[in-house]
């Protein structure tokens, strides 16, 4: 794969990253399996966090003999100096490694937040300090939604790096108000939820005939993949996968692409409005839940069900799940969680009503 500039940091990364926050969910095996698959295709850049339960460990059981091979990035919510002192060390502790390329402050919301980690006693501080000891190379943030708190550390100069949802539907306006500034100031852009955490990508090949028949407008995960590496302001797609065939499928469209026309941009952002908005990007923030309700899983079968009108292949699917929303006791944690205002409960009732039908 041909490489891109990641800002001002230097570093020549793939135009596709791996992104860890599925790893909790996959087994060693799998893990190693996958991991050693995206390195043997090119991919250098692996993202994870503190919050992914034992991802971090998992990255270096399957390829921490192979670092030389791959830049890795992880984050900590947290805020403060200590804190997130706290957090990195246990980073390099589970990654196994002296120093982390890239580490960033995860999923920097509301101003007040900021404030309090670019203050004094701040979490800043703390990758400040880890910078000049040599434990890190370069700072950076995530976040979700917050146009100007992401402006305001932008034009700070003290971010190296940053970490922002920008896909088809674009529905944070990231490509209007963020990623040309992060340009500007040479900021490296990584993106997530190119694939809207997997919804944007139409469901597996062997549903895709039905899909035809039926005259579905639907985006292929290589259309919304080519769609983010058409923006030349945009260095690398993070993006979780699984299986070996995602990968392999992912990196196919990032060798193949030569480029998108405005007749094929239109198209696919047709295509992506026609499924709607409001949709769970299967980002897992709601998870773990008290009860165990697999939250994202039931939430994508109900896209299938309502958005692609997959009825019977959705039932079947959502009859091998075996925590369902019977089970939620409305505590409302996921709710509380989730970055994007959905109605959580609301939503898998409306779910198992109809898919268990």
């Amino acid at each position: 794969m041909e490489k891109r500039r990641l800002g001002r940091t230097g570093l020549m990364v793939s135009p596709l990253g791996y992104g860890g926050i599925k790893l909790p969910y996959m087994d060693q095996d799998t893990a190693d399996e996958v991991l050693n698959r995206c390195l043997d295709l090119g991919i250098n850049l692996v993202d994870t966090a503190r919050g992914y339960g034992d991802s971090e460990k998992k990255i270096t059981r399957a390829i921490g003999h192979r670092r030389d091979e791959f830049y890795i990035s992880s984050k900590a919510h947290d805020f403060t100096r200590d804190d997130m002192r706290r957090a990195l060390e246990t980073s390099l502790k589970e990654l196994g490694v002296d120093k982390i390329d890239i580490y960033k402050c995860h999923n920097l919301k509301q101003m007040e937040a900021y404030e309090t980690f670019c203050g004094p006693g701040g979490g800043l501080e703390a990758l400040q300090e880890a910078k000049e000891e040599g434990l890190i190379d370069f700072i950076g943030l995530s976040s979700h939604r917050f146009l100007e708190t992401m402006k305001r550390a932008i034009n700070s100069g003290a971010f190296d790096v940053i970490m922002l949802v920008y896909n088809i539907l674009n529905e944070e306006l990231t490509d209007e108000e963020v990623i040309p500034l992060a340009k500007e100031k040479d900021v490296g852009v990584m993106v997530m939820k190119s694939l809207g955490g997997g919804f944007l990508a139409a469901p597996p090949p062997e549903m895709m005939l039905e899909l035809e028949k039926q005259k579905k407008l639907y985006v292929t995960a290589t259309e919304a993949l080519q769609f983010i590496l058409a923006n030349d302001n945009v260095s690398i797609a993070v993006t979780g996968m699984e299986r070996v065939e995602e990968v392999e499928e992912n990196v196919r469209a990032a060798e193949t692409f030569v480029g998108m026309s405005d007749e094929e941009r239109k198209r696919l952002i047709e295509a992506a409005e026609a499924l709607g908005k409001g949709f769970c990007r299967n980002c897992s923030y709601c998870q773990p839940c008290p009860q165990g309700v697999q939250i994202p899983v039931i939430l994508r079968e109900y896209g299938y069900y309502e958005r692609y009108g997959l009825k019977e292949w959705a039932k079947a699917r959502y009859s091998m799940v075996e925590v369902t929303a019977e089970d939620c006791a409305e505590c409302g944690e996921c709710e509380e969680k989730c970055p994007y205002d959905i109605p959580i409960m609301e939503r898998i009732r409306e779910a198992h009503k109809v898919l268990s039908a």
